[in-house]
């Protein structure tokens, strides 16, 4: 790539960052390439192979302009307006994570069994006039199974509510402004670590309810299999947006 694609590809992914250091950016990139390029000919390169090479030692756009975005040491010091928008959208990805793990708490149901999520822990007891409610919409099960049936159905619905507010905040999330920069790779370190917690307290859950005779586990199982696999993808993702230095030339 020439140094003058190189600076343009910059500057448009400077435009979010604090206008004086995008400048300096801007400038201590373009001398460095020029400088390097120049070095380059010297020793023998024609000058677009010159301003390739150069480019190339620099590395890509996006191992640079992290270094405009504020320190997480300095998340405190921004305006709460700064804070919005990526909690909205944290708050979106949650809920329909929640909505997704309904769905597969509707597959858990459908392959092993109402009991199997929703059933109740060993102890659990109805008086009989609720063990009649819980049976009236289930001819022919017994108390605990219409229990089981009728919580389960609670599980999907309450949690698919959640994924469609979760769309809703999605909508919002997209038509809110972006106010200022955030430190590179906050928003993603944040949804990996609560996604983290989450799988692991519902993972916590499964477990206890799995070695109680496995009533109930399909709940907390179905969190784990969306939470998990978010944690992971959210924690790359922080990863690489993380500040790189640019090679050496």
């Amino acid at each position: 790539m020439p140094i003058d694609a190189y600076l343009d590809e910059l500057f448009v992914a400077a435009r979010d960052g604090d206008p004086a250091a995008a400048r300096r950016l801007l400038a201590e990139t373009e001398a460095h390439l020029r400088e390097c390029a120049a070095r380059l000919r010297g020793q023998g390169l024609d000058p677009e192979d010159a301003e390739r090479e150069a480019v190339r030692r620099f590395g890509p756009v996006g191992t640079v302009t992290p270094v405009l975005r504020p320190a997480f040491r300095d998340v405190a010091r921004l305006p709460l307006r700064a804070l919005v928008r990526p909690l909205v959208g944290l708050a979106a990805v949650g809920a329909i994570a929640v909505g997704v793990s309904g769905v597969v708490s509707e597959l858990f149901g459908r392959i092993w069994g109402a009991g199997f999520v929703a059933g109740d822990l060993p102890g659990v007891a109805y008086t009989a006039a609720r063990c009649a409610v819980l049976q009236a919409p289930y001819a022919g099960l017994d108390c605990a199974q219409a229990a089981a049936e009728h919580h389960w159905g609670e599980v999907v619905e309450y949690r698919v509510v959640f994924g469609v507010l979760g769309l809703v905040l999605l909508l919002v999330w997209r038509l809110l402004p972006r106010d200022s920069a955030l430190p590179a790779g906050l928003t993603p370190s944040l949804a990996a670590a609560a996604f983290l917690l989450a799988a692991a307290a519902t993972g916590v859950l499964a477990l206890n309810a799995a070695v109680q005779g496995w009533q109930g586990t399909g709940a907390w199982l179905s969190a784990v299999v969306v939470a998990l696999p978010l944690a992971v993808v959210f924690a790359v993702a922080a990863l690489r947006r993380m500040p790189m230095k640019p090679l050496s030339s």
